[in-house]
């Protein structure tokens, strides 16, 4: 009988002693299975209107690692069919990690780039899995070949300028003048600026002539001319010199241009009980000279107080100030504003909030103005290859709790890449972020507006990082500001 009991005590130890082998490399489990590779879907139309939106997950089984205790490393490996996988995208695995997404602009310069597939036509792939596992010794693991069918796309520039005769710089290529990204709008640009009678086409690189998009079948289509020897090289005419904004899509290749009022102030003042009626100057948004910001703690001796927006920092009688329509307006969106000096009308009219943390947002186009009560995120994380841990969000560097809520600093090295800011490591990568004012700004080392995106990265303007070292990072979230040093 104790030589029974003995021997089921021994299976026991034994039992447990394997489960601890399998748990080891941080308590990763590599179960003995098949290695097999499946796809989110294989049918594949890759669409430039959506550059962010996912196109294909890649996900496998663990595989075995024969009973070693030793960790698997996987490789991905896509190519076209027919070609054994020569040559291919590759993407190393480690840790567990059993999975790739691809989102839409990676997959189609990937598939350009890396396998030479021409873009805007389709083509068959293949996809396989490799296995290795980390003891020397077991047999390399291939999971079985999956078929895919891809449709590409020719990828937009994402710069334009404006150029001709009509503009203030003339033909010259090298001094052609950048146009703005509409954020949210893939393809899509503005510019807004003067117009003198004459001619004017847009191109894609300083100082080269082609590509360019020109003159289409009439004034509100484009005509994309690819390089030189395209004969068709017809500009848009300004018959009248004046203020214009022009917005064009290069992807449905459509194109408006509105001559439009210049805005009446190149600049404006806070004032009120919050500034002991003191002027304080708000931000002009550099993209648009018809809005304007103002972001800060308003603090005040009352729970509630009030402001008006000055057109010069000045209470002489003829000095317009901005004001609402209903006197003592509280915070809203797009609230109606109304202006008049107090030798046009003796309503001195007040907004009226609580005291507290604000961001103030006036169009002077559209005649109206948000009074938002502002909350801070509670963490900011940098994702990007120049960053500890890469483009992997569900693992993104956080940033550290600074001076303020809104104030965040973060201390490392960064490598040459890109680099952005999320501010809720959403798994879909629909949340907000932080982005450069443009794509592949370089770090100035001096403090930097940025662009605020609540619904996803766009514009997805990344800051680029082109010198490996240590740098020390300051981002405020109220602001809307970051300087990124190198030590």
């Amino acid at each position: 009988m104790k030589r029974l009991y003995y021997i089921i005590n021994l299976i026991l130890i034994s039992s447990l002693f394997c489960q601890s082998c399998k748990d080891d490399f941080g308590n990763v489990i590599y179960p003995d299975g098949p290695l097999e590779l499946s796809v989110s879907t294989s049918d594949i139309v890759l669409n430039v209107a959506a550059p962010e939106q996912e196109a294909v997950v890649f996900d496998w089984t663990s595989g075995s690692n024969f009973g070693t205790n030793a960790a698997i490393k996987y490789t991905l490996e896509i190519g076209e069919k027919g070609k054994d996988f020569k040559p291919s995208i590759n993407s190393t695995f480690e840790k567990g990690l059993r999975s790739q997404r691809y989102v839409t602009k990676d997959f189609n310069q990937l598939l350009i780039e890396k396998l030479g597939i021409t873009a805007g036509s389709g083509a068959q792939l293949e996809a396989r899995v490799i296995a290795e596992t980390q003891d020397g010794q077991s047999a390399t693991q291939l999971s079985q070949i999956i078929s895919l069918k891809i449709k590409t796309y020719k990828p937009v520039t994402e710069t334009l300028y404006i150029l001709g005769s009509a503009t203030s710089n003339g033909w010259d290529a090298n001094k052609a003048s950048r146009m703005n990204p509409i954020q949210g709008t893939p393809g899509a640009f503005i510019w807004q600026g003067v117009l003198s009678r004459g001619e004017f086409k847009f191109i894609s690189t300083l100082g080269n002539f082609t590509p360019s998009y020109n003159k289409g079948t009439n004034n509100e289509k484009l005509y994309y001319r690819e390089s030189e020897s395209d004969p068709y090289d017809v500009p848009f005419t300004v018959a009248k010199s004046g203020l214009y904004q022009v917005k064009v899509n290069l992807i449905d290749r459509s194109i408006v241009i509105t001559e439009i009022e210049g805005a009446m102030y190149d600049a404006l003042w806070f004032v009120g009980g919050f500034t002991g009626w003191s002027f304080q100057p708000m931000v002009k948004d550099p993209n648009d000279p018809f809005i304007f910001t103002y972001h800060a703690v308003l603090n005040s001796n009352n729970s509630t107080d009030e402001f008006k927006i000055a057109t010069k920092p000045d209470f002489d009688p003829s000095v317009v100030f901005l004001r609402p329509e209903t006197d003592q307006q509280g915070v809203g969106t797009d609230l109606p504003v109304v202006k008049w000096s107090e030798s046009e009308n003796k309503n001195d009219y007040k907004w009226r909030i609580n005291k507290g943390i604000y961001k103030i947002r006036l169009d002077l186009r559209a005649n109206k103005i948000t009074i938002a009560p502002f909350t801070s995120f509670p963490a900011i994380y940098l994702v990007g290859d120049a960053t500890p841990n890469g483009w992997d969000i569900a693992t993104a560097t956080p940033m550290v709790k600074g001076d303020t809520p809104h104030r965040f600093t973060w201390s490392g090295t960064l490598k040459a890449g890109e680099l952005k800011f999320s501010c809720d490591k959403q798994a879909d990568w629909n949340g907000a972020w932080f982005l450069a004012s443009q794509n592949g700004r370089t770090p100035s080392g001096q403090t930097e507006q940025m662009i605020f995106s609540k619904s996803g990265s766009n514009p997805d303007n990344k800051w680029k990082v082109t010198t490996a070292g240590t740098y020390s990072i300051i981002l405020d979230q109220l602001q809307e500001t970051v300087t990124i040093i190198k030590q």
